[in-house]
């Protein structure tokens, strides 16, 4: 029967047979205990020679069961230790049933336990193999012993053994539902482990930033992408109004509708746009806590900026082309006919004069204009060479510094950091430099703070630029329109520096960026893409005033 038993694997068991040896040990010593204090308080009545047999049964039994547990790891490999223990225990308690007496046995119980214990481990088969060697001990003991004869003997034996075999159908059975309840809820438990740790993977690699926030508007969860997004090390914990100040958070209002946008100031000092959406979490009607999904929107308000003057820049590109080239036509006939008109009037006052004198200067200006614009549109032709960025930065700004005709108390603050080369026209990139730095200049004319900064970067295999000053800074609105040509907020200006700009870093595959804050200044930045050469890092400081 042995054979046909199925074999645990007892690994699984691990807690549970020790568990069991544990209640085995503690069994023996329990009664090892029991019997030396009713023996110290009955001592006249108890025969030394009859009750040692006892004592020696009991303490072989408590190191049979020590020495199982010093050798546990090996045997853990084997059924067969494990299954003596359980025969030994059937032949220990038929040994203290017959020491003790049959009738008047209080272990009787322990066959019992003994059946239970072990169906745990060797489920149904193993119980009732157990029960079998149980019910062959116990009936030898009924046959032998001389208290119970007759009918009584076989009434005695037929319920024992209906019991035995009763008590281990129940514990097998038990004992496999419990196995199969155990490997459900393991399995159920392996299952949701791998659900957590994916939605734990998509949590903290989603590239948008994700916030749990409770009812009270506390942070319970964030992922790195919020944390990256924001520039912070940790957010839970903090009131979401704290990190997102002026955020009205109602369940009745339109946040939940539709995704809105707003600008937000990083720790240092840095303004970046974000688009956010606001969604409840909402259980049985109530609304327990709010999900915030929100994406750093810089780089594409930026790109779709530089997209909207590029098609601007196309369209009034090719239609005043066209008409430029026919209005100074006209225009060089005008001026001719007026000069030659000046030659045959005798201008007798000097109002005549002025107004012929005016004319021709604005005809002149009107030309000058044309002549500008048509370069503008005109294709670029560039002489490539291999230009050091940096060292024009410092040509056009020691340049400007000592120009008379601009604000003498701009202090320039230079920080370069790496040096790179670009193929490009050397001319062209210093009159995009020097209108730049001009523009900067003239915006501080009324700053009480007047700094002009200029920055170089090597970042993701690009080379930036940036020029950042202390003026009065632009509106939206301004910052809109500010490459298109003919735009200007100048009394005197044509409208088409920053448009050339513009165009001639087009040219030079290089782009643009522009963030600007009415009454905290304005910074220009300009990625080089193509970098022909990078030296050693290094870095140059330079504090200037004029």
């Amino acid at each position: 029967m042995i054979g046909a038993m199925k074999i645990p694997d007892l690994e699984r068991h691990r807690k549970k047979i020790l568990l069991i040896t544990a209640v085995r040990i503690g069994f023996f010593i329990a009664i090892l205990a029991i019997t030396l204090i009713y023996q110290l308080k009955q001592a006249t009545f108890f025969n030394t020679e009859s009750i040692f047999p006892l004592y020696l049964l009991l303490i072989g039994a408590f190191l049979l069961n020590t020495c199982y547990l010093l050798l546990f790891e090996k045997f853990l490999k084997l059924w067969q230790p494990t299954a003596f223990l359980f025969a030994f225990d059937a032949i220990a308690i038929t040994a203290l049933i017959l020491i003790t007496g049959v009738q008047q046995s209080i272990f009787l119980f322990l066959y019992l336990v003994n059946i239970i214990l072990c169906g745990f481990v060797f489920q149904r088969s193993g119980a009732l193999i157990v029960a079998l060697f149980t019910s062959v001990c116990f009936s030898f003991l009924l046959i032998i012993g001389p208290e119970i004869q007759g009918q009584t003997l076989y009434y005695a034996v037929g319920l024992n053994n209906l019991a035995f075999f009763s008590v281990a159908g129940l514990s097998g059975y038990l004992s496999e539902q419990l196995n199969f309840m155990g490997t459900e809820i393991n399995t159920q438990r392996r299952d949701i482990k791998v659900l957590r740790d994916l939605n734990k993977i998509i949590f903290d690699n989603i590239s948008s930033g994700l916030v749990t926030v409770s009812s009270q508007f506390q942070v319970l969860l964030s992922n790195k992408a919020a944390l990256k997004i924001l520039d912070l090390e940790s957010l839970i914990g903090q009131n979401i109004q704290s990190i997102f100040p002026g955020l009205e958070i109602k369940p009745e209002s339109k946040l939940f509708e539709n995704r809105f946008e707003r600008k937000h100031t990083l720790p240092d000092g840095e303004i970046i746009t974000l688009g956010l959406s606001v969604s409840p979490l909402i259980e049985e009607g109530l609304v327990t806590g709010y999900i915030i999904i929100f994406q750093d929107l810089t780089e594409i308000i930026r790109l779709e900026h530089a997209m909207r003057r590029q098609e601007k820049l196309a369209a009034v590109g090719k239609l005043a082309a066209g008409i430029a080239h026919e209005i100074r036509n006209p225009l060089a006939s005008i001026s001719g006919s007026i000069e030659l008109l000046q030659s045959m009037l005798s201008l007798t006052t000097p109002d005549q004069t002025k107004l012929m004198e005016i004319m021709l200067k604005e005809i002149t200006r009107l030309n000058l204009l044309i002549t500008e614009f048509l370069e503008f549109v005109r294709p670029e032709n560039r002489k490539l060479e291999l230009c050091d960025v940096g060292a024009i930065l410092n040509e056009v700004l020691d340049m400007v510094r000592i120009n008379q005709n601009l604000p003498q108390t701009v202090k320039q603050q230079r920080t370069f950091n790496g040096k790179a080369y670009v193929n490009g026209d050397k001319n062209k990139l210093k009159q995009v430099f020097l209108n730049l730095v001009i523009n900067a200049y003239q915006a501080m004319t009324e700053s009480k703070q007047q700094i002009l900064t200029c920055e170089t970067l090597i970042q993701d295999n690009a080379f930036i630029v940036k020029f950042r000053d202390t003026g009065l800074g632009m509106s939206d609105a301004t910052m809109k329109r500010l490459f298109e040509p003919f735009f200007t907020t100048k009394p005197k200006g044509t409208g088409l520096g920053l448009a050339t700009v513009h165009k001639i870093l087009e040219s030079h595959e290089a782009r643009i960026f522009v963030e600007s804050h009415e009454g905290k200044g304005t910074e220009f930045t300009i990625s080089f893409s193509q970098v022909i050469k990078k030296g050693a890092s290094h870095h140059e400081g330079q504090n200037t005033g004029s």
